[in-house]
């Protein structure tokens, strides 16, 4: 490993599947052990180090030209080339422990074969080379002492490894450990890796599952919330229409009792034989006039809205009109840009928005001057209500103000609505709608503002 870097560093591909790294590990492992020990068969072709007969020879070029072409041999499957080179190393570090059991190979090749196989073939692989090594270990005292044995290996138990041997031996088992620990590292590099990844997925489906479920409780909400201003919509809808049989009982009725009154009484008087005047049908004149005045008024309430796209712009200016003759505050409107709604529902929506605030208005805010603006640009409206009055309260109730219903009727038109206290005192109301796709556009600014 390079001095300084932990296991942590992040030069393992983590996308890398076990079956893909341990596959691309083999291919380094067996070129390695090929590298490695092609010098040590050099040397021994060329009849340098200790005697060996022809048997140590010839199984020790076996297990190397094993290793060798299992190396070359990349196409083949993994497990497979893994297998064959574990036999063919196993075969060699037998081979080393009977020969020279003092020698510093055939110990090291005794442990680090089951670790090579618990990395790279699995724990039931590895449980197989560590019976294999600890038979190996066990035997070799027993076996080495055989005369068979020993006369086919030319083995004398008192014989020493030659320095020059061990030495070599010793270059060889340290270039083997530096493999098999970046082996290990890359291994251990990779596992954290992959823990790390199976935990970012297990949070990302934790927070997706957080997310699916909050997104449920707020429609929920939504649902819930929707239903009862239909409710309030509704409610207010049949305040509206007691309101309107009110003034039919009050005003039209009470005025049509009258003049039917006045032609009772004139129906007697011709009974009687009197004779009627001008002077005499006046009043009942006066009292039809009335009447009709006030039936109009009715029908004005009940459908302020003409159905042409014009219509929204009149009926805002009676409705401020009508809002300055019945109160005392002071109240005007004022139009700008293409202000047509062919749309009837929204111009019906807006209109029942500017009647909310300027109830506001008057009732709540106690406002003395009170402004309706509507403005008309390419891609949407603007209907503005500013008053002078006592502004917006702390502590907004929950119900109550129609500021609900007023947010209700925007959410329809997918539009925003806005209510903010002015600067200097009083209230200020903004509902900015889209206008839809067939209406026509109006010259002057071409861009969507959202409420801020």
């Amino acid at each position: 490993m390079e001095p300084g870097r932990g296991p942590d560093r992040a030069d393992v591909d983590p996308t890398l599947t076990l079956v893909a790294w341990r596959r691309k590990a083999t291919d380094l492992l067996l070129a390695a052990t090929a590298a490695i020990h092609l010098p040590l068969i050099v040397v021994v072709m060329l009849g340098h180090g200790p005697p060996t007969s022809p048997i140590e020879r010839s199984i020790g070029l076996a297990a190397y030209f094993v290793i060798a072409a299992m190396a070359l041999l990349r196409p083949f499957g993994h497990r497979s080339r893994l297998f064959a080179g574990s036999f063919a190393g196993y075969l060699a570090v037998a081979l080393a422990t009977l020969a020279f059991p003092r020698g510093p190979y055939a110990q090291i090749g005794l442990v680090a074969l089951p670790i090579l196989a618990l990395v790279l073939l699995g724990s039931r692989a590895a449980r197989i080379a560590i019976l294999t090594s600890g038979i190996i270990l066990v035997s070799a005292p027993f076996a080495r002492v055989l005369p068979g044995v020993a006369r086919a290996l030319a083995v004398d138990p008192a014989r020493a490894v030659p320095p020059d041997l061990v030495w070599f031996q010793t270059a060889v088992v340290a270039a083997f450990l530096v493999c098999l620990m970046v082996i290990l590292d890359r291994f251990h590099t990779f596992l954290l890796h992959s823990l790390a990844a199976q935990r970012r997925a297990t949070a990302d489906l934790e927070r997706e599952a957080a997310e699916r479920s909050a997104a449920q409780r707020k429609m929920e909400h939504e649902m819930r919330e929707r239903q009862r201003l239909e409710r309030e919509v509704a409610a207010i809808g049949d305040e509206e229409r007691h309101r309107l049989g009110q003034e039919l009982h009050d005003s039209v009725c009470q005025q049509l009792t009258a003049t039917l009154l006045r032609c009772q009484a004139l129906d007697r008087r011709v009974e009687r034989g009197g004779t009627l005047s001008g002077a005499d049908l006046a009043p009942l004149l006066s009292l039809l006039v009335q009447t009709l005045d006030e039936a109009h008024n009715v029908a004005v309430g009940l459908c302020p809205l003409e159905s042409h796209p014009e219509a929204l712009a009149p009926a805002l200016r009676t409705l401020t009109g009508r809002i300055q003759e019945m109160t005392a505050a002071q109240c005007e409107f004022l139009s700008a840009g293409n202000v047509q709604v062919p749309d009837p529902k929204m111009a019906q929506h807006l209109y029942r928005i500017a009647q909310e605030a300027l109830s506001n208005a008057v009732r709540h805010a106690h406002a003395n001057r009170i402004a309706v603006e509507l403005r008309g640009r390419e891609l949407e409206l603007i209907l503005q209500v500013k008053d002078d009055g006592v502004g917006l309260p702390r502590e907004i109730p929950g119900t109550g103000m129609g500021l609900r219903t007023m947010a209700y009727r925007t959410e329809i038109l997918q539009g925003e609505l806005t209510v903010a206290p002015l600067p200097g005192g009083g209230t200020c109301v903004v509902c900015r709608v889209p206008r839809s796709a067939d209406e026509p556009a109006a010259s002057g600014d071409q861009r969507w503002i959202p409420a801020m």
